[in-house]
């Protein structure tokens, strides 16, 4: 499916055919920069945002790595945050209680820059920071959950 905007200057094309490009891009070897939709990795990567892409070789992952992955038919951007059976888990750094669990072979590609739409400052992502930060963000989950529940209350 390919269409235009309401303003006819963007055109929009179906998930299936854009990442299918940006697989064969990745394949060849090539960085894909890729803009991010939806607010499932705030506070750390905003709607809009940009990231540059890797492919994934099947290598070891580094504990709070962001991925491109498929998961049940449909591609996610989310955050590596550990392992079970065999399987990676991945979470948005927005979720606060949904988890994926995928087959590594369904990796595409690791994110290794992340470039905000608001600022000119290219944030490298396999930086120890970077990783650490959204894993301890995820690992308080819970809190943050209870602090949502508290503020509707209020």
């Amino acid at each position: 499916m390919t269409g235009y905007s309401e303003d006819k200057k963007t055109r929009i094309i179906s998930n299936d055919l854009y990442f299918a490009e940006v697989q064969r891009m990745l394949d060849e070897g090539k960085e894909v920069r890729i803009r991010i939709k939806g607010g499932s990795m705030r506070p750390f990567i905003q709607d809009g945002d940009s990231v540059l892409l890797l492919a994934y070789s099947g290598g070891a992952l580094l504990p709070g790595s962001n991925l491109l992955a498929k998961h049940q038919g449909k591609y996610v951007f989310h955050r590596y945050v550990g392992r079970k059976n065999g399987q990676i888990i991945l979470a948005g750094d927005g979720n606060l209680v949904l988890k994926e669990y995928i087959d590594p072979k369904d990796i595409i590609a690791v994110a290794s820059v992340h470039y905000p739409q608001q600022s000119v400052e290219e944030i490298n992502l396999n930086y120890r920071w970077a990783r650490l930060r959204g894993l301890a963000w995820y690992r308080i989950r819970l809190l943050r959950r209870i602090v949502a529940k508290l503020k509707r209350m209020v």
